[in-house]
């Protein structure tokens, strides 16, 4: 059995990519600094939030949380 190699370029936004923007929109920035904190072009981001349905969830999530107080799961419990 052959192995099939991946054809093409590799996607510019990754999960890593989405985590920093969602991070970056929860933090109240704005589109531009967002893409500009996760490496990506405002082009790129308004693209893949037309196009990609897991990828506009996720910004409407981080959109709806900016207002609350949002805990990473990085978060260590200081008192016990």
């Amino acid at each position: 059995m052959a192995a099939h190699r991946a054809v093409g370029r590799p996607p510019k936004v990754n999960y890593r990519i989405m985590i920093k923007l969602a991070d970056a929109i929860q933090h109240n920035a704005n589109i531009t600094d967002a893409c500009r904190y996760a490496g990506i072009s405002r082009d790129t981001f308004y693209r893949y939030l037309n196009s990609e349905e897991v990828f506009a969830e996720k910004m409407a999530v981080a959109k709806d949380n900016q207002n609350k107080v949002v805990f990473s799961f990085l978060t260590v419990e200081l008192f016990n």
